[in-house]
C-alpha cells in the first residue's frame, strides 16, 4: 500500500466512463455484421477492466479474463489518446481479414462513442467542479458562522462531486487530537451526533495524516492495515484523507469515503486537493476572527463579572457573587472557593452544584495530604486533571465525589496564594488548557474582590474594638469630668464658704475694732484743744475712715451680701455702680424677659463670672463703655457682657487664669461661654446657661 496510488502503465490512458452507459444496440449490431456468434464489452472500472456488458449468445463468462480466453479477436477501444475499454469477439473461426478489418472499423466508432461520452461526462464534471470551489469561496467569505459554515462546506463537496460520505476534522494541537467537525452523507448526521475523535499520529488514518501532512488514498480500504471501520459507515471500500494544511502546519483534515473500491482516480485526487488548499486558509481566518470574538466577549463579561463581584465588601456575598458568576464564561457542574486557613490547613469555604453543598463546604484538610495542593499553592500553576479517578495525586473531599475533570486556578494577590477557585464535570476529558486560561483569568478578579472583602472585614474589625475602646474611653472621661466638675464645685464652694467665713471675721473683728478706734479718735479730738494734736488726730482719723471703706470694700468681694440680702439683680447693680465708682467707666445694667429663679450657687457662678468679665474690661481693656444684659428665654438665660475695649484675637491671645475660670464655672452648671473680640472692636463674652441647670450632686473621688 502507498499514500498515493497510481494507476496501471498502459501506453495510452485509461478513461473510466459512465457505467450506466448502455451499449447493447450497438453490440447487436456489432454480432451481425462482424457475423460472430457474440460480443462483449470490457470497461474500465478506475485501473482494472471488467466485463460490462455482451451480446449475441455468449457462454457463461464468469468475467473479464475468462471472456479474454473465450475470444477469437480482442479490439482495443482506443481515440482521442485515451483507451476506453475492449471488444471481445467470439463464437466462430478465425476472423477473415475482411471481417477483422470491419470488426476494428466497428470498434473504432465504439470508442468514439464511449470518447464522445466520457468527453461529454468530463465537461460536465469540469462544470461541476467549477461550480463547487466557486460555491466554496462563496460560503467562506459570506459566512461567518464556524458549524454553518462547516456544514456548508462539506454539504456542497457531497451535493457536487457525488461521493458516499464527506467529513471535515480540525485539529487541537493543546489537546493533541483531531475531532469531527461536521460529516454529510446518508449517515452523516447520526455520525455528528455521535462525535469523532482519533489521535494525531494513531494508527488510523486520519491521524496519520494529520501528523504527517500528506495525501493517503486508499483505493481498496480491506486491503490498508490503517483503515479503520466505523460501525455507522459499513459500506466504505475506499478513502482518500487530505490534510488542510497552512505551510506545513496541519489545521485539519478532509475525509472522503467511497462504497466503490478504485472510487478514486487522479483527477478527483486533483481536484480534492485544490478544494482542500483553497478551504484551509479559510478555515484559519474563521478560527481567528472566532477567537477574537471570543476574547472579545471573554472581556466584556469579565468586566461585568468583576463590577458584579466587587459590588459588596461583605465575604459570604463575594464568594456567592463568584459561585453564581463563573458559570458566564466556564462550563462546569461544580465548582468551589478554597482558602488556606491557620498553619498548614486548607479549607472549603463556598461551593456550589453539588448534591449537598454544606457538605462539600465543610471539607478542611492538611497541605501535606492533597499532593495537588503544592503545585497550585506554591508554584502558582493552574491545573486541569483529564480524569480525577485514574490521577494519582488526586485527594477525594468530602462531597465531592461526583468530580471527573477538574480544572483549579490560585487566587493570587501581591505574588501570594491565598487558596484556589475550582471547577469540575461529571465526564473525564472535558477541560482544556483554554478552560485553564480562563478560570485563571476570573480567578485573578475573584481573588482582588476575596481580598477587599477580608481587608474590609479586618478594617471593620478594628474600627468595632476602637470604636468600643473610644466609648469605653469617653465613659471614662465622662466620669472623670463628672468628677472633676463635682470637685471644682466643691472647690467653689469651699472657697465661697472661706470668703464668707473671712468676710464676716474681717466684718465683725477687723471692722468693728477700726471703727471704734475711729469713735475713740473722735471723741478724743473733741477734748484736745492743741492745734498740731488735733490735726495729727484728724490724719489718724481720715487714714483709719479709708482703712475702713477698703475693708468694706474687700468684705463686699469674698461675698457679696447684696446676692444673699437682695438676689441677683440688686448685687449687679451693686457691682456697676461699684465700677463706675473705681474705674470711671459707664457700665449700664439691662434685664429682659421674665426672669426664672436659679439655684444658690448657679447665681454666684454668674455673678463670679460678670464680676471677672466687667474687671477685665475696665482694668485690661481700658473700656469706658460696658454692657451687662441678661436675657430670660423659654430655652433659659443668656449673659452678655461687651465692651469698647481694645480687643484683641483669640486666636493667638494666651488666655489667663479668668478666662479659664469663667468657662470651667459655666460648664460645671451645664452652660458654654463664648467669646468673641477683634483688635479695635471690643470683646464679647457670651453666657448661656439652660433653665435647672444645677446637676445633681455629684461625688468627688475623696468622698468615694
Amino acid at each position: 500500500m502507498t499514500e498515493t496510488s497510481t494507476g496501471p502503465t498502459t501506453p495510452a490512458p485509461i478513461m473510466s466512463v459512465d457505467p450506466a452507459l448502455e451499449l447493447g444496440a450497438e453490440l447487436e449490431t456489432i454480432v451481425q455484421i462482424a457475423q460472430c456468434g457474440w460480443a462483449a464489452l470490457l470497461r474500465m472500472r478506475g485501473a482494472r477492466l471488467d466485463l460490462a456488458q455482451s451480446a449475441g449468445s455468449p457462454p457463461a463468462l464468469g468475467g473479464a479474463a475468462q471472456a479474454e480466453a473465450l475470444a477469437q479477436l480482442a479490439l482495443p477501444l482506443t481515440a482521442g489518446g485515451a483507451c476506453y475499454g475492449m471488444l471481445l469477439l467470439g463464437g466462430g473461426g478465425a476472423p477473415a481479414p475482411a471481417q477483422r478489418q470491419l470488426a476494428e472499423a466497428l470498434a473504432g466508432g465504439l470508442a468514439q462513442r464511449l470518447h464522445a461520452d466520457h468527453m461529454a461526462g468530463q465537461a460536465q464534471r469540469l462544470a461541476r467542479q467549477m461550480a463547487l470551489i466557486n460555491q466554496l469561496g462563496q460560503h467562506t467569505t459570506s459566512i461567518h458562522d464556524r458549524p454553518q459554515l462547516f456544514a456548508q462546506i462539506t454539504s456542497a463537496i457531497y451535493a457536487a462531486l457525488g461521493y458516499d460520505h464527506i467529513q471535515l476534522l480540525l485539529a487541537d494541537p493543546a489537546r493533541g487530537d483531531i475531532e469531527l467537525a461536521h460529516a454529510s452523507g446518508p449517515f452523516g448526521a447520526r455520525l455528528l451526533a455521535q462525535g469523532f475523535r482519533e489521535q494525531i499520529g494513531g494508527p488510523g488514518i486520519i491521524g496519520w495524516v494529520a501528523q504527517h501532512g500528506q495525501i493517503w488514498r486508499s483505493d481498496d480500504v480491506q486491503r490498508d492495515a490503517r483503515f479503520m471501520s466505523h460501525a455507522l459507515l459499513p459500506n466504505t471500500a475506499a478513502e482518500i484523507a487530505l490534510p488542510l494544511k497552512l505551510g506545513e502546519r496541519v489545521i485539519g483534515v478532509l475525509d472522503v469515503q467511497s462504497d466503490r473500491a478504485h472510487g478514486f482516480d487522479d483527477e478527483d485526487v486533483f481536484l480534492l486537493q485544490t478544494v482542500a488548499d483553497q478551504i484551509a486558509p479559510a478555515l484559519e481566518h474563521h478560527r481567528l476572527l472566532a477567537a477574537e470574538r471570543a476574547e472579545r466577549e471573554l472581556a466584556t463579561t469579565l468586566r461585568d463579572v468583576s463590577r458584579i463581584i466587587s459590588s459588596s465588601l461583605d465575604l459570604d456575598q463575594v464568594l456567592d457573587h463568584i459561585l453564581q458568576q463563573i458559570g458566564r464564561v466556564v462550563p462546569h457542574h461544580g465548582t468551589r472557593i478554597t482558602l488556606r486557613a491557620d498553619g498548614d490547613m486548607m479549607r472549603v469555604v463556598a461551593a456550589m452544584g453539588y448534591p449537598d453543598n454544606q457538605l462539600a463546604q465543610q471539607s478542611a484538610f492538611r497541605i501535606a495530604d492533597a499532593p495537588l495542593t503544592a503545585p497550585v499553592l506554591f508554584e502558582l500553576q493552574t491545573l486541569v486533571v483529564a480524569d480525577a479517578r485514574t490521577e494519582p495525586r488526586w485527594y477525594w473531599q468530602t462531597g465531592a465525589e461526583q468530580v471527573r475533570s477538574w480544572c483549579c486556578a490560585p487566587l493570587v494577590i501581591k505574588g501570594e496564594c491565598i487558596g484556589w477557585l475550582c471547577v469540575d464535570w461529571h465526564e473525564p476529558n472535558f477541560y482544556t488548557q483554554q478552560h485553564a486560561r480562563i478560570v485563571r483569568a476570573f480567578a485573578d478578579q475573584a481573588a482582588v474582590a476575596i481580598e477587599h472583602a477580608r481587608l474590609y472585614a479586618t478594617v471593620r474589625q478594628f474600627s468595632d474594638e476602637l470604636e468600643q475602646n473610644v466609648q469605653q474611653r469617653t465613659a471614662q472621661l465622662q466620669q472623670a469630668q463628672g468628677q472633676l466638675r463635682a470637685l471644682f464645685r466643691r472647690v467653689v464652694r469651699v472657697q465661697e464658704e472661706e470668703r464668707q467665713r473671712i468676710a464676716h471675721d474681717l466684718h465683725d473683728g477687723v471692722t468693728q475694732d477700726i471703727l471704734g478706734a475711729i469713735y475713740e479718735l473722735h471723741a478724743l479730738q473733741r477734748r484736745i484743744a492743741a492745734e498740731p494734736a488735733a490735726e495729727r488726730l484728724a490724719e489718724c482719723k481720715q487714714l483709719l475712715e479709708q482703712t475702713l471703706q477698703e475693708m468694706k470694700r474687700i468684705i463686699y468681694a469674698l461675698r457679696p451680701r447684696a446676692l444673699d440680702e437682695l438676689g441677683l439683680h440688686a448685687a449687679l447693680e451693686h457691682l456697676a455702680g461699684a465700677i463706675r465708682a473705681h474705674h470711671g467707666a459707664d457700665v449700664r445694667f439691662q434685664v429682659a424677659g421674665d426672669p426664672a429663679p436659679y439655684p444658690n450657687e448657679v447665681e454666684l457662678a454668674i455673678y463670679r463670672i460678670i464680676q471677672e468679665a466687667c474687671h477685665n474690661s475696665a482694668r485690661h481693656a481700658q473700656a469706658s463703655d460696658i454692657r451687662i444684659q441678661l436675657d430670660y428665654t423659654a430655652a433659659g438665660l443668656r449673659v452678655t457682657i461687651s465692651d469698647d475695649g481694645r480687643g484683641f484675637v483669640p486666636e493667638y491671645a494666651e488666655l489667663g487664669l479668668g478666662i479659664i475660670g469663667m468657662r470651667e464655672r459655666a460648664e460645671a452648671h451645664g452652660g458654654t461661654l463664648a467669646l468673641r473680640s477683634a483688635p479695635g472692636r471690643g470683646t464679647t463674652i457670651e453666657l448661656v446657661l439652660p433653665h435647672h441647670s444645677a446637676p445633681q450632686e455629684e461625688k468627688c473621688p475623696s468622698e468615694y
